[in-house]
């Protein structure tokens, strides 16, 4: 990654700045120029090939069409005698200059009456060409071309010794002749039209083409194909689905060249008319705008960077200064003189607070020396009070051959507020205890100390689980009257004769159980009946119940504390004590120590990703098989 210094920063801003803002505006007026470009241009291409569509209809119309029709009503005048008529189609090839030729064809007579205008005959003579064969239909040709209509338009024929372009138009004639019914065929020469389109003031700079159906092009000599260009394909899809609309369309040609052109279609011919206009010569005026457009961006760019370097070397030449100081001081030397404290601006404000600022550091480092040797001395005595109240924790347990029982407190800070116990009450009867404290650290731990402590000489001399809790609540309370510390607290006593268990409970969590000979434990462990209960230490006196029942080898008891229910995982669902005894069962066959430390490590893992919120504490008992 390039990195810039200040100075370049600011250099490179104010050009930003400067040309943003430009850019912005001329691209918005370019654009909306060149949409006025392409909408006029789209005009004036529609225009024009809706405009020579219409001048080959009317030429058709006035130059062709209405004189023919003429000499057809003419023709089937009653007062008109045979050879009259006849001299009436040699009058119309005089009068009608682009007629080259007229023929009539007669149904029941194959040999048909032709008729050649002298100026063209003379063309084709000179030419080496015989007229009359030239300009002959054959009857074949004839019959083709015959239609239901007055008047009707046929073939285009291009004849290249005298580079000539012919159409033929069918006149139908309602008069027989020599008792058989015939048609009128004219020979029209397209030049006129061809040069009025080739003079039209739109083809000087663009182009102007004609095509028939079949793709070819009109008055040229090579007769070229050129259907496969897609301006052509589009006119004639346009032209065979008959609507004969005017269009525009915009495309590329094979070169690269971005066209813009429209089409139109005659309405008595089968033509389409195709108008072409560079896209370069539409958007001329955008160009231009644009070039214009580049030279004052080139000027700003210019004038940007002059006026950033030198605001850039007015602002960071102090800095540069202030830098320099800051490396000293870095360095440990405190002894720098800052330069520009003299100054009435920013950088004057700057010099005065970067002064000050290294008196206060100068304070704060020994301010900061002193902190951290008390922080030391605390870490180092919150690691003794850790060392201290994990003693308090059994580590190891004595091999029975009734029973076995381990216990593992995972604490979620340095010291925390669980703990576990086991007292040998004499030679056949063991006490189990596990007690959770409210909060958490070092208070919570020296409030299970001094409860260890209290338990410890209560269960001694009193031998009833209920009656050692109601004394340790009435201790505690005689300690704090105010009930702000109390002690969740499970305390049960073990038989090694009998198999009895008794057991009484402060407010802590039912410990989960196997009976054999107990129906509500038929499916694996489950959670002890609840009972009377209070949490030790709030009130004087609280109420509370004892229970007992008969443990068989393959029994087991577990202990622990909310901690292992309440650990959440990241979407905030806690692990449960459904999940729990579930786990419990799965273990079942394990070891006491085993269960412990496998299932805390479960429920460790289940909260992957969030901070242990709680101390996890179990003591698991089992019965062994003698």
């Amino acid at each position: 990654m390039i990195r810039l210094s200040l100075r370049n920063k600011l250099i490179v801003f104010s050009v930003v700045l400067a040309l943003i803002p430009v850019s912005i505006a001329g691209w918005n007026m370019i654009k909306i120029s060149r949409d006025e470009q392409k909408s006029a241009a789209n005009d004036e291409l529609s225009s024009v090939a809706e405009e020579i569509a219409s001048g080959i209809d009317n030429f058709f119309i006035n130059t062709w069409g209405t004189p023919l029709l003429l000499v057809r009503d003419a023709w089937d005048s009653e007062n008109l005698g045979p050879g009259q008529k006849i001299e009436l189609l040699k009058l119309g090839l005089i009068q009608i200059e682009d007629v080259v030729s007229l023929q009539i064809a007669l149904e029941d007579n194959p040999q048909p009456f032709i008729f050649t205008q002298t100026k063209f005959s003379k063309l084709l003579s000179e030419a080496g060409m015989n007229p009359r064969d030239a300009l002959y239909l054959p009857p074949d040709k004839t019959s083709s071309l015959i239609t239901e209509k007055d008047i009707s338009i046929g073939d285009l024929d291009y004849i290249p010794e005298v580079d000539s372009w012919l159409m033929t138009i069918v006149i139908h004639l309602e008069k027989e002749l020599l008792g058989s019914r015939a048609n009128l065929f004219a020979r029209v020469n397209l030049e006129r039209l061809k040069r009025n389109i080739e003079a039209h003031p739109f083809g000087k700079k663009n182009q102007i083409t004609l095509i028939e159906p079949d793709g070819r092009k009109i008055f040229d000599s090579a007769r070229s194909e050129i259907g496969h260009l897609e301006l052509v394909k589009e006119a004639l899809q346009v032209m065979a689905g008959g609507t004969k609309v005017v269009g525009v369309f915009h495309y590329a040609r094979p070169s690269g060249e971005r066209m813009l052109a429209a089409y139109a279609f005659p309405f008595h011919f089968d033509w389409g008319v195709l108008v072409e206009k560079s896209e370069a010569d539409a958007y001329l005026a955008v160009t231009k705008m644009t070039h214009s457009l580049i030279f004052w961006l080139l000027l700003g760019f210019c004038v940007a960077v002059l006026m950033g370097i030198v605001v850039a070397y007015s602002l960071t030449s102090p800095l540069r200064k202030l830098t320099r100081a800051a490396r000293t001081l870095a360095k440990g030397d405190f002894s720098i003189k800052m330069e520009g404290r003299e100054r009435r601006d920013e950088i004057g404000e700057l010099s005065n607070a970067f002064s000050k600022m290294v008196g206060d550091l100068q304070r704060y480092i020994s301010e900061l020396t002193e902190t951290t040797k008390q922080k030391e001395r605390a870490e180092s005595e919150l690691k003794l009070a850790r060392d201290i109240q994990q003693n308090f924790i059994p580590k190891e347990f004595p091999p029975l051959k009734e029973i076995e029982f381990y216990g593992k407190c995972d604490p979620a800070r340095e010291v925390g507020g669980d703990f576990i116990d086991y007292i040998q009450i004499d030679e056949y009867t063991y006490g189990f205890v596990i007690g959770d404290v409210s909060g958490k650290g070092v208070p919570a731990a020296l409030f299970v100390s001094m409860c260890r402590t209290l338990f410890r000489i209560l269960s001694a001399r009193i031998k009833e689980p209920m009656e050692v809790l109601e004394h340790l609540n009435k201790k505690i309370i005689e300690f704090d009257p105010s009930g702000n510390l109390f002690i969740t607290i499970f305390y049960g006593i073990y038989d090694l004769r009998t198999g009895k268990f008794s057991y009484s409970n402060a407010g802590h969590n039912m410990p989960f159980a196997k009976v054999a000979n107990n129906p509500q434990f038929a499916d694996g462990l489950g959670m002890l009946s609840r009972m009377k209960t209070m949490v030790a230490g709030m009130f004087e006196d609280i109420p509370l119940e004892s229970a007992e029942l008969i443990l068989s080898p393959g029994d087991s008891i577990v202990f622990y504390t909310d901690g292992m229910t309440e650990a959440l995982d990241m979407d905030e669902r806690e692990f449960g004590e459904d999940r729990l005894r579930q786990l419990l069962n799965d273990k079942n066959s394990l070891t006491a120590q085993r269960i412990c430390e496998e299932t805390i490590q479960e429920v460790k893992n289940y909260q992957v990703g969030r901070p242990q919120f709680d101390d996890m504490t179990m003591f698991v008992v089992k019965v062994l098989e003698v």
